[in-house]
């Protein structure tokens, strides 16, 4: 188990949640296949300096001290390179927050064009008789590749805190990190945080895993925990007419 990493991941996540850093992100699919997909995310201060310290101590240059945490240029360039996908929006309200709106034509195309979405198997997507589904899979090996999703994660420092390949570090395990790190309240804590997917197809929603309905979309909360040390793959789809 790589110590030296895990160790550092409960502080992350307990600036997380003790200072409500959320990340909320909505994708809406029209009839036609086109759409858009939003996504609002937001760090405490705290969250802010300790990434910053981090790239300091591990000798990579750090962000000016009020500088805003997410790299809106660098995140529009990334995504503006992407084939089939309009860069609508890329916002830092705050120097620590991000709003990013993005347009597709096709969210057919935006699958099967971007080489490095459709080598990771993070996210897929397939057509079958009428019926659309999305599919999430997340395990340790395909981690590294949610960069091609949040250009934001290619930042070294950002990237090795996620899991890693070789370790085999348990949830049990991590929680008890966490209490030993931060005190016996993080555990209930770090249950609690959650990150939220929202898919708003238009049609008829015919069946969806690890979500739930409301209304005619389907709202998947992700644990935290669970993303964070990923000792068994994280799986969620839905499929629609």
């Amino acid at each position: 188990m790589q110590r030296n990493v895990r160790i550092l991941v409960p502080v992350l996540a307990l600036a997380l949640l003790t200072a409500a850093c959320t990340v909320n992100q909505t994708i809406v699919v029209k009839s036609d296949g086109s759409g858009t997909a939003t996504l609002h995310a937001e760090v405490s201060k705290l969250l802010g300096d300790y990434v910053s310290s981090l790239s300091e101590v591990s000798g990579r240059t750090g962000q000016a001290a009020g500088a805003p945490v997410f790299d809106a240029a660098a995140i529009r360039k990334d995504f503006a390179a992407k084939p089939g996908i309009t860069v609508q929006k890329v916002l830092t309200p705050t120097p620590l927050s991000l709003d990013l709106e993005l347009g597709f034509t096709s969210l057919k195309d935006v699958f099967t064009r971007d080489a490095a979405l459709k080598s990771s198997g993070v996210l897929t997507y397939a057509e079958s008789g009428g019926k659309k589904t999305i599919t999430i899979h997340l395990d340790k090996s395909n981690y590294p590749q949610l960069a091609a999703l949040f250009p934001m994660l290619k930042d070294p420092t950002l990237a090795s805190l996620g899991p890693q390949v070789d370790d085999t570090t348990t949830e049990a395990e991590y929680l008890d990190m966490v209490s030993f790190s931060i005190g016996n309240d993080g555990p209930g804590l770090l249950k609690k945080s959650f990150i939220t997917l929202t898919i708003a197809p238009q049609g008829d929603i015919l069946s969806q895993t690890g979500g739930t309905l409301s209304g005619r979309t389907v709202v998947f909360r992700i644990p935290l925990l669970r993303v964070m040390v990923l000792d068994k793959p994280l799986d969620y789809s839905v499929s629609y007419k």
